[in-house]
């Protein structure tokens, strides 16, 4: 096994604890918040104390730091041309952002799948105003779907 592949290996490892840790913390504060409430019955003008906030950049702006290192080479135009090349029926913006992050590596779940999205979002429009891509219809009222321009 390679360097490269036990990084990856051990990446995969922290990514899990991560999402571990996140969902423990997430349970936390719903057993928080429901103690809040029973409080509040017994001391209505009891109010519980409000964190104090940290000034620091936010986490989105990092994973779209991380995201750009991923996807920051790849040619998203042509990458979105031939996801919808090869899809056997029109794609909404969302399914293309899902499969664009799984050949980078990314899973469907990934939180930067939307930030994906956003991106080819703004790439479709300009594959469509090229004559490129045109839409195929909507999917529940609002979402375009995507296909080659026959």
């Amino acid at each position: 096994m390679s360097v490269s592949d036990e990084l990856k290996a051990k990446r995969g490892e922290l990514a899990e604890r991560i999402r571990d840790l996140t969902a423990e913390l997430a349970d936390v504060q719903a057993q928080m918040a429901a103690v809040d409430t029973v409080i509040a019955i017994y001391e209505p003008e009891w109010k519980p104390e409000q964190p104090q906030k940290r000034r620091s950049r936010p986490p989105k702006a990092e994973s779209i730091k991380e995201l750009d290192k991923i996807i920051g080479g790849t040619n998203k135009r042509q990458m979105t041309l031939d996801i919808l090349r090869t899809a056997t029926r029109p794609m909404s913006t969302a399914e293309c952002a899902a499969e664009f992050a799984t050949r980078h590596g990314l899973s469907e779940n990934d939180p930067r799948v939307t930030v994906i999205g956003n991106r080819l979002s703004s790439i479709l429009d300009a594959l469509q105003k090229a004559g490129r891509v045109r839409h195929a219809g909507m999917l529940d009222g609002h979402r375009k779907q995507w296909e080659i321009a026959a």
